[in-house]
């Protein structure tokens, strides 16, 4: 019987094993680029790339542009593209998902990617500091205020229940903005946004940074709340004004950190060979060990005479050695790094959080799968000539091994975002200076370096960024 089962299977197998790389082969291409620090030729492959996304992934190709537009210092380009992905966020988040309905029958990645409202709240830093590289200081405040709308939005919509609904850095960032821009009333709400929602968000949040503690307590000070400053002092004992002074500016140093996790399918697949139950876990890491799997999958079902597969996504990070950085001026050590934003943190407490929803409805759909593949297999037999079971074992097959290449998880999310984000900020004299960028690893161990020249300006924030990635 399984000799029959395999012939068939081998036979109509072709059929169904069509080349279906599409965003997992690109994506292999862009994060090759992306790992070497490529940032120009990686824009370039999202910029020609629309097609590979098509219509339902518009919002993820903008973002991935926006971001790799960024990086290769395209402040402008990226801006565009960013507000693209502004604006098919907010039609998305509006919308009726009437492909929900479908999906069941199928998977989720054929309805429309409607985006993450983290993604869009660091789109918003992004896009900000766009402007601010770019000598727009005011048009930044812009983003800073959308990302407080954002913010109130979730709240508003979702009762205060929404998992993600604010972000500390996020609002530590806004609060440099805000104050940058000489808005000093709104960067102190902002930065006591920030400790608030850094002691709240345990899921994802980092300690709570010093710098954060020092413009809070500066803010208090630069608009008298005299009461205020002295609390926060009773409070934070070490804390200390951020004061360039006269001939002076302050130096801040955003470090984009490692590549975020990417998506795999975690797969439970349940087979039964008359009677005899089989039982399998796996988890490809690559779009080669996917493909391979999905062959055997397919094998297995196509010779099973009961099949059940479901398939949950699940992140995998990066190997990634750098943790934090430290700046030096002539062989002199002047500031350390800190970690200020933990992406990846963010995107795996959020997925966690919606898994319960995902679990369910993975679960019913393999098993409305498994009732119509009982259901028309037990109506074509009824219809076979007594003894000839051939075409009811065909339609079996055929069913099971649909079933199995059908079952993907929706590994979609925003590929290009950092891992983390490290800062560091520290008061230099007016003019030009030479800094040494180390990038250091568990240890303390410097195991790459970079070296920039910053301009200084007296009484202004020099803003800089940095990337940093070494593969284990």
């Amino acid at each position: 019987m399984y000799f029959k089962k395999l012939k068939y299977l081998l036979f109509f197998l072709p059929v169904f094993l069509v080349s279906c790389s599409g965003l997992n082969g690109y994506y292999s291409k862009l994060e090759t680029l992306m790992t070497k620090e490529k940032y120009k030729d990686a824009a370039a492959l999202v910029d020609n790339s629309q097609k590979t996304y098509g219509n339902k992934n518009r919002l993820l190709y903008y973002l991935d542009l926006g971001l790799a537009q960024h990086l290769s210092k395209k402040y402008s380009d990226s801006n565009s593209s960013f507000e693209q992905a502004k604006q098919i966020y907010s039609i998305n988040y509006t919308k009726s998902i009437s492909a929900g309905v479908f999906s069941l029958f199928s998977n989720d990645n054929v309805i429309p990617y409607y985006g993450q409202p983290y993604e869009m709240a660091y789109a918003n830093v992004f896009c900000a500091l766009n402007y601010i590289l770019d000598g727009r200081d005011n048009e930044a405040v812009v983003e800073a205020r959308q990302v407080d709308n954002l913010f109130k939005k979730i709240k508003a919509d979702s009762n205060g229940k929404a998992f993600y609904n604010d972000d500390g850095f996020v609002r530590y960032f806004m609060g440099i903005v805000y104050e940058n821009a000489g808005y000093y009333n709104d960067a102190l709400i902002s930065y006591k946004l920030a400790l608030r929602y850094y002691n709240v968000n345990k899921d994802y949040a980092v300690n709570v940074p010093d710098d954060l503690i020092c413009s809070l307590y500066t803010m208090y000070y630069k608009l008298g709340m005299s009461s205020q400053t002295e609390q926060l002092k009773t409070q934070y004992p070490n804390v200390k004004l951020i004061n360039p002074g006269k001939n002076s500016g302050e130096v801040i140093i955003v470090n984009y950190n490692g590549l975020s996790p990417k998506k795999t399918d975690n797969i439970l697949e349940l087979s039964f060979y008359n009677a005899w139950p089989y039982f399998i876990s796996t988890a490809a890491t690559s779009p080669e060990q996917e493909k391979v799997e999905q062959v055997f999958s397919a094998v297995r079902a196509g010779v099973a005479n009961d099949f059940i597969k479901v398939a949950f996504p699940k992140y995998v990070r990066y190997e990634n050695e750098i943790v934090s950085f430290s700046v030096e001026e002539s062989s002199r050590n002047i500031s350390n790094g800190y970690l200020a934003g933990d992406i990846a943190s963010v995107m795996e407490a959020v997925l966690k959080n919606n898994n319960t929803a995902v679990y369910a409805k993975t679960i019913a759909r393999a098993v409305a799968r498994y009732v119509l593949t009982k259901v028309v297999t037990d109506q074509v037999r009824q219809h076979e000539k007594k003894g000839d079971h051939t075409l009811s074992i065909i339609t079996n097959s055929l069913l099971n091994i649909t079933s199995s290449l059908l079952e993907k998880s929706d590994k979609r999310s925003w590929r290009t975002l950092p891992e983390n984000i490290n800062m560091a900020r520290f008061v230099l004299p007016e003019g030009v200076h030479k800094l040494k960028i180390n990038y250091l690893d568990y240890a303390n161990r410097v195991v790459g370096t970079e070296e920039i020249e910053i301009s200084v300006k007296a009484n202004k924030k020099t803003f800089v960024t940095v990337n940093s990635l070494k593969l284990k």
